[in-house]
């Protein structure tokens, strides 16, 4: 009996063992639906070793500046690549201008436009020029990569010409003097300095052209321009009394004086000149009031 019973024990080993190696698992599977394999896609990205190019710079003509604001230049740029435009690196494309003496003006990146070929993209850059930044030639470089390569690529072979701008803010608009006497000496203006705020590029000497004041009341007398004398500065010597004298109807540049072209906003003088005014000694006239009402006014000008 105790025969038996290990038969029938090793004939059931055997047994299962023959349906396990017959698939019987996979047989339930099937009857189940449970997937046994499940289908995988493979892609690799191949990156290219060939260095891109800025092959293209668009020419930019010359470039009038906006007075007390900016201007914004536009201008487009091709970037090349042997590999195609799939390996080209669209967000490193980025440029500046450059002048000797001048701040860099640049954009942090430059905008695809489109693809000009299987091989070469468009890009659309904008910087923006300042009211003060200096007249003349200034260069344009633009640089970019691809993916695979990774080292950047320069164009610098571009030029354009910002034009001057003379333009200016003249404060305050009129020009008094308290009472004087007749005779007196080193009178100077109650509500100077004349503040010119220089809202252009402009860098060179600042003029004033002056004119006689007649009496309003008897226009017969006058005060001559040449009684009157311009200066940068003040001060209990009166610099003023000693500086530029003035000539009717004529164009006197004043000493010294530059339009100081830069950033009003900056503060601290920048962009600006001013102009102190004397009358070293009064002629002697009548008493009454004398102006420029009759024959029209000063002019400060570049």
């Amino acid at each position: 009996m105790r025969t038996q019973k290990i038969a029938i024990i090793a004939f059931g080993i055997v047994l299962m063992s023959c349906i396990v190696s017959a698939g019987f698992f996979d047989m339930f599977d099937k009857i189940t639906g449970r997937a046994t394999s499940q289908p995988t896609n493979v892609s690799v990205a191949v990156a290219g070793t060939t260095k891109a190019q800025v092959t293209y710079v668009s020419t930019i003509s010359n470039v009038d500046l906006n007075e007390s604001s900016y201007k914004a230049v536009t201008f487009n740029t091709h970037m090349y690549d042997a590999d195609g435009v799939s390996d080209l690196n669209d967000t490193s494309v980025s440029a500046n201008f450059s002048r000797t003496g001048e701040a860099l003006r640049e954009t942090s990146l430059c905008t695809l436009q489109n693809d000009v070929d299987g091989y070469t993209a468009n890009y659309s850059c904008s910087i923006n020029m300042w009211y003060w930044d200096g007249a003349g030639t200034w260069n344009i470089t633009v640089r970019g990569k691809d993916i695979g390569n990774g080292s950047y690529a320069y164009n610098t072979t571009t030029y354009f010409t910002v034009n001057q701008l003379k333009a200016m803010v003249v404060s305050p608009a009129a020009l008094t003097w308290p009472t004087v006497s007749s005779g007196a000496e080193n009178q100077t203006s109650n509500n100077d300095p004349t503040t010119i705020n220089n809202t252009g590029n402009y860098n060179g000497t600042i003029d004033l052209t002056a004119i006689d004041l007649y009496g309003e009341t008897s226009p017969s007398q006058k005060i001559p321009a040449n009684n009157f004398t311009t200066g940068l500065t003040t001060s209990g010597a009166n610099p003023e009394c000693i500086a530029t004298v003035l000539v009717n109807g004529s164009v006197a540049t004043i000493t010294g004086s530059v339009a100081n072209r830069g950033n009003l906003s900056a503060g601290s003088g920048a962009g600006q000149e001013e102009f102190y005014y004397c009358i070293p000694k009064v002629p002697l006239i009548s008493s009454q009031t004398y102006s420029t009402s009759q024959g029209g006014s000063w002019t400060i000008a570049y």
